[in-house]
């Protein structure tokens, strides 16, 4: 395989000082990726080499033939290399950059002693998604903003490095870069960044934009709790009618001030089908109706599961109540079991009676006899034994 190597200066890799037009083995089985055999660039790339190679100015490249044995996404290992040809001027290192990575690099780390504008066509050539460019207007003195913008708007498919060249970038043309991010984002993530980053953003705008695109109230609850100006009551609205689970209502009511708390409980309740978000919000927000709350995870909860939560994390949760529901929903004694174990206040005999009804296997009676305080140890025990003991007649018969 024909491809890049990186090296130290002198053609140096760890140590071993290689040579150009010398053939280099080892024995294939002593070889492994990452820690020992000849690597280079799994794409011919020099891009690639920066990830091992970080300090472009202090590194040399050469073109090589290597036998390849193993590769990861960015690099192969080999047992035999040829080194081919010390790649030397600038012509031939910017001929193998895919990506454009390493030429903003270069250009970065040498600075004036090197052609930037050059460099800075080649970035503006190899780069596919407009990072490149964002990143060389950002940091090398010298770069042409205008020419680099017009480059990240070209080539920038979600509007993440439209945002942040306008963050990053003096002189960049705002509201053009804006109007790109508008249109190219598909999920309101860029729209938001954008009006929490950039001064002189069009904070009005950018929500219109969010709440279109947004399909699950993620980045209206952002906007909302990020966003100085932001219209709480109308990115509310907008996660009510968007949040299918009621995770979301939750998060807005935890993070975003001046929330309408009895509405959004309004909406997690009717959105919730096991119980698990309604408990949720009665164990993290505060103003909330314990009781009602209470009523829709009993309604909800299939298994006892959230009915144990609600009952170990809520204070003044019915513990009586929860109980009796566990003890009716669980089908296997998990929860009865973990109920006993975990909420203070539970009656344990009550539970340990239940447990030793429902458990088919033993595994619960045993984590019952093991973890609960006042458990009746020897009763357990029997319990199990007869579990084991019709266990083998099954098998018998």
């Amino acid at each position: 395989m024909i491809t890049v190597k990186a090296f130290n200066k002198g053609l140096k890799c760890r140590g071993f000082k290689y040579e150009v037009g010398k053939t280099y083995t080892m024995p294939t089985e002593k070889v492994k990726i990452c820690e020992r055999g000849f690597h280079a660039s799994a794409h011919c790339d020099l891009s690639e080499t920066i990830n091992y190679y970080l300090d472009v100015a202090n590194s040399e490249y050469a073109l090589v033939d290597i036998n390849v044995v193993d590769s990861t996404d960015d690099k192969v290992v080999g047992d035999k290399i040829t080194i081919i040809k010390k790649l030397e001027t600038l012509d031939e290192l910017i001929q193998y950059d895919k990506t454009g990575r390493w030429c903003y690099k270069f250009a970065n780390d040498i600075g004036s002693a090197v052609d930037i504008k050059r460099l800075e066509d080649a970035v503006t050539e190899k780069d596919e998604t407009g990072e490149w460019c964002a990143e060389f207007a950002k940091w090398i003195d010298g770069a042409d903003i205008k020419r680099l913008e017009d480059a990240v708007i070209e080539k920038d498919s979600t509007g993440q490095w439209c945002a942040e060249f306008a963050k990053w970038v003096d002189g960049a043309n705002i509201k053009r870069l804006e109007d790109a991010v508008i249109e190219k984002d598909e999920t309101g993530e860029w729209c938001v960044e954008f009006a929490e980053w950039v001064k002189d953003a069009n904070i009005e705008r950018l929500q219109d934009a969010v709440i279109e695109k947004d399909k699950t109230g993620k980045w209206c609850k952002y906007f909302a709790r990020w966003i100085k100006g932001a219209n709480i009551e109308r990115l509310e609205d907008a996660v009510i009618e968007k949040d299918k689970t009621g995770e979301l209502c939750i998060y807005f009511a935890q993070d975003v001030d001046n929330v309408n708390i009895r509405r959004l409980e309004d909406a997690i309740i009717e959105k919730d089908k096991t119980g698990e978000w309604s408990t949720y919000f009665a164990k993290w927000v505060e103003g909330v109706n314990i009781e009602r709350l209470e009523n829709a995870v009993i309604e909800k909860d299939k298994t006892g599961q959230w009915c144990t939560y609600f009952a170990e994390w809520i204070d003044g949760a019915n513990i009586k109540r929860l109980e009796d529901v566990v003890i009716e929903k669980d089908r296997t004694g998990r929860w009865c079991a973990y109920f006993a174990k975990w909420v203070q206040g539970a009656n344990i005999k009550r539970l340990e009676d239940a447990v030793i009804e429902k458990d088919l296997t033993g595994e619960w009676c045993t984590y019952f006899a093991m973890n609960v305080k006042g458990a009746d140890i020897k009763r357990l025990q029997n319990a199990v034994q007869t579990i084991k003991k019709e266990e083998v007649e099954q098998w018998k018969n």
